[in-house]
């Protein structure tokens, strides 16, 4: 038994009614049908965003798009001339590209003037989607389209061909374009530089932009590569080694960008992190007594989680939004020990060329799929390639993936 207490229990009823009708005729591919015979996602009568999404004026009710406000305006029967005001046909389409426009069914005799399928109001004139939107065009954009990258280099003397390699204008040349095409292109990005030693951005001695970073806006990539080169070529200087067993590519990142203001992250910008460096970030076996030389660090490492909860706070608390890539040594990989039975990836006689990076690949798996890792004990050379086919795989997916905020 149905009972009604007053006009707006009468209000609900006559828009219950309507959404029906409305959900019945959107579902029938045989009933009213645009020209193109879809129901366009978010457009009145058809279905929701996957995000529970409609165009501007309309509420998403029981997956439906519906004008709450005009209960009836999307009954094909209110008009008494059998005219279907709203689009009909295929709801499986997931995305719309342009606002709604108004159709008839073709076999309707008569039409109204004031179709609901249109929007009359400047402010209405695009769909309102969950995957954000380019502020200049309002054309829907999925996925992200600005990335900010920060290089995070080991200063120490045993990198200096891995940074020299990485730094080479040919070889950071085609990281840049691998840049300028994720997602399909039309890439904004910016590059700082930074160390293993809490040194802040190392700015680019042949920069002449006033922020400590570079970026794509106005400059080619070679240009964009040739700044790279000469913000790494001022590394190996004693400024930037770290105290024996100190060396802690991870946590200065981290350190640097928790509580940054100097604006080089952007809220609707991916975040990526590569990590280079031959050993761990304050690894166990760098700390005092981790060793057999009774040599090491007296800083105790912070907790991966932790760290990896400052960085997702400072990307809005969306995991999703930043990304990594990690050139270090392998940790499963056994090289054997150092002098001072330090575990190594790879390693000669006496010393090791690159160290295990245990903490450093835990953060790898515990950030997700959205970070990759690679073995520097692979060459010099090899890592510029490791860092652009990292780019090419994970890191573009991640960008796929990426939910601009609202």
């Amino acid at each position: 038994m149905l009972c009604l207490r007053g006009p707006s229990d009468l209000l609900r009823l006559a828009w219950f009614t309507g959404a029906l009708i409305l959900g019945l005729a959107c579902g029938d591919t045989g009933s009213a049908t645009t020209d193109t015979g879809t129901c366009q996602v978010g457009s009145e009568g058809c279905a929701c965003t996957t995000g529970g999404g409609c165009d501007p004026g309309l509420t998403c009710l029981s997956d439906l798009c519906v004008d709450a406000d005009n209960p009836t305006s999307g009954d094909p029967t209110a008009s008494g001339t059998g005219t279907s005001n709203g689009p009909g046909g295929d709801t499986d389409a997931q995305t719309a590209t342009s606002a709604p426009t108004s159709s008839t069914s073709p076999d309707s005799t008569s039409t109204s003037d004031s179709s609901p399928a249109t929007s009359t109001s400047d402010s209405d004139s695009g769909p309102k989607l969950d995957v954000g939107a380019d502020t200049t065009t309002g054309t829907p954009t999925q996925g992200c389209r600005k990335i900010d990258v920060l290089f995070v280099l080991d200063g120490s003397g045993s990198m200096a061909q891995e940074r020299n390699a990485l730094a080479a204008v040919d070889a950071f040349g085609d990281i840049v374009d691998t840049l300028s095409a994720l997602n399909g292109g039309d890439i904004d990005y910016r590059i700082a530089v930074t160390t293993d030693n809490d040194d802040g951005y190392i700015t680019p001695g042949c920069w002449q932009e006033p922020d400590d970073w570079v970026e794509s806006t106005g400059h080619t990539p070679a240009e964009v590569a040739q700044a790279f080169n000469c913000a790494v070529s001022s590394f190996g200087q004693a400024t930037f080694e770290a105290d024996l067993g100190c060396e802690h590519a991870l946590t200065s990142a981290v350190d640097l960008l928790d509580g940054d203001n100097s604006g080089f992250v952007r809220d609707d910008a991916l975040l990526v992190l590569v990590l280079v460096t031959d050993v761990d970030d304050y690894g166990a076996y760098d700390q005092q007594g981790g060793n057999s030389c009774g040599l090491g660090c007296a800083t105790p490492p912070t907790p991966i989680p932790t760290l990896i909860q400052k960085l997702i706070t400072v990307k809005m608390d969306q995991p999703d939004n930043v990304a990594a890539i990690v050139v270090a040594g392998d940790p499963a990989v056994n090289g054997g020990m150092n002098f001072c039975d330090q575990p190594g990836s790879c390693c000669g006689m006496f010393d090791c060329d690159a160290f295990h990076a245990t903490r450093l690949y835990e953060f790898v798996t515990m950030l997700g799929n959205n970070s990759v890792s690679a073995d520097i004990c692979d060459g010099a050379n090899a890592v510029p390639v490791a860092v652009a086919d990292a780019f090419n795989t994970k890191i573009d997916l991640a960008c796929q993936d990426f939910d601009p905020p609202q």
